[in-house]
């Protein structure tokens, strides 16, 4: 009896669900175009954030848990925060704005894996769009030597961080709502920003402070 290679079974199942989620995705985009509604926009998010955490299984159990690499090419990162930008206010929840904080209109191209980046971004924003009490900021700039993308809400901030501010959160996490999550977007984005050399951090500051630092 051939032995089974459970590892493979699975990756190829989150593969098979994850094409599934993909193909409802699609489908679901398509729907609302032609019948937009709130409740239609709220599942095309879901969808979405479900494709986006199978894919990061997929690439972290790939890679065996050790190493991941990265396929850097010159992107300009101007381009890529308005990709990110256009691409999260597809999911934007009622309420709250997105604003954006360009500042790398003078650089022509930095060396990252477009794809992995923007996967980053996205999960910050996901996170900030679950806090936010009405606005997000998506931001990029040169800082010491390197690229700076941030996001930023007017939430309560990071709970582990100082300067958390219980009485911002939104009224359904104050009834008990926490969401929180599984740790898998955080544990995917310092393996991202380690691949490519750089690092993220976190902080408060009248909400919550993503930032990812990428070297030249």
């Amino acid at each position: 009896m051939t032995a089974i290679d459970t590892a493979t079974v699975l990756a190829t199942a989150v593969h098979e669900v994850k094409n599934m989620m993909g193909e409802l995705s699609l489908n679901l985009d398509e729907y609302h175009r032609r019948h937009p509604d709130a409740e239609m926009a709220r599942m095309r998010t879901l969808s979405r954030k479900l494709q986006d955490r199978l894919i990061q299984i997929l690439i972290l159990q790939n890679e065996g848990g050790n190493h991941l690499s990265v396929n850097a090419e010159a992107i300009n990162p101007e381009e890529l925060l308005d990709e990110v930008a256009a691409d999260a206010r597809l999911m934007l929840p009622e309420g709250i704005s997105l604003e954006s904080d360009n500042r790398v209109g003078d650089v022509p191209f930095w060396f990252i894996d477009r794809y992995l980046v923007s996967q980053v971004l996205m999960n910050a924003l996901h996170n900030a769009f679950k806090f936010a009490n009405s606005r997000v900021v998506l931001g990029c700039r040169e800082e010491a030597g390197g690229l700076l993308f941030t996001v930023r809400d007017d939430g309560a901030g990071y709970p582990d961080q100082p300067g958390f501010r219980p009485e911002a959160l939104p009224q359904e996490m104050k009834d008990g709502d926490s969401r929180k999550g599984t740790g898998l977007g955080l544990r995917f984005n310092e393996r991202i920003a380690t691949a490519h050399g750089g690092k993220i951090s976190r902080s408060n500051n009248a909400g919550a402070c993503f930032a990812l630092w990428l070297p030249r």
